[in-house]
């Protein structure tokens, strides 16, 4: 027994607040983890092109990616489980569910694999907010008219609002899609077999490991069930109080402190690493 997959988010919780991190602390604690046969996962609501650019400096063979909230994920840079939308679910929700009174005032973005896609007359304040998360971001007159290959649904509401507007959105999918808070005011819209903890579970029948062997850091909503799931679960320092009670451990150090790397060296290997 002993941990064999880390998972960690990344906003709030691996990164600063200004997307960046420490990339020589990472590298070493990376090396370390392969020395000891541990995957390092990196678990995300944004686009893996997003991420593969953010990460560029640091892949390593152990260095597995989970994007747009568990509908993509790839090993060694290739992709081994697509749980993109199917075009009839992506044509039901432009064209039938999109006109619905719980989505009447949300703001919508297309996520697919080559690009990002939202309603032309869209707010600017959001389209320069969704610029440093979503690649390559176009208005469109008609979302249905896009045939880019789409991996996710993400919608725009007020911070204190996305709880509530995930409820009703999965109250009314019926299980047909499924809906979880991205936080920051973004609702994410997925398959029904799809998130951060399914996407966890996986990688972690590929590679042969229990529930008891998986250590697992977040800070919001979306992160619950697998920091509850996994073995070893830790909530941020900096994640709200109601998150930091319900996970089994919390972080003595915040995203900005490199409370993700600090606690893994600390937890794992806190005798051969002296940074």
């Amino acid at each position: 027994m002993g941990t064999k997959l880390i998972a960690t988010d990344l906003n709030g919780t691996l990164l600063h607040n200004d997307q960046s991190f420490n990339q020589i602390l990472f590298k070493e604690t990376l090396q370390a983890l392969d020395q000891r046969g541990i995957q390092l996962v990196l678990s995300s609501g944004n686009q893996f092109a997003h991420l593969k650019q953010l990460f560029k400096d640091v892949m390593a063979d152990n260095l597995a990616i989970v994007a747009e909230n568990g509908a993509s994920i790839y090993l060694k840079g290739k992709q081994v489980f697509d749980g993109s939308l199917t075009d009839e679910q992506v044509h039901q929700f432009v064209t039938v569910d999109r006109q619905q009174a719980v989505l009447a005032n949300a703001y919508i973005i297309l996520v697919g694999q080559n690009g990002s896609y939202t309603e032309t007359g869209a707010p600017q304040v959001l389209l320069d907010a969704a610029a440093k998360f979503y690649d390559n971001l176009q208005q469109v007159d008609d979302l249905a008219t896009v045939t880019d290959r789409i991996k996710k649904i993400s919608v725009s509401t007020a911070p204190g609002q996305a709880a509530e507007l995930v409820t009703a959105l999965n109250a009314y999918f019926d299980g047909r899609l499924r809906a979880h808070d991205s936080g920051y005011g973004v609702v994410d819209v997925v398959g029904a077999n799809v998130g951060k903890l399914p996407a966890v579970q996986w990688l972690a029948r590929h590679f042969d490991v229990p529930a008891d062997d998986i250590m697992a850091f977040g800070d919001g909503d979306n992160d619950l069930s697998l920091i509850t799931y996994a073995g070893q679960g830790w909530a941020m320092a900096n994640a709200p109080a109601r998150i930091r009670e319900a996970a089994p451990q919390t972080t003595s150090l915040d995203n900005e402190h490199d409370g993700v790397l600090r606690t893994i060296q600390a937890v794992l290997f806190a005798d051969d690493l002296t940074r």
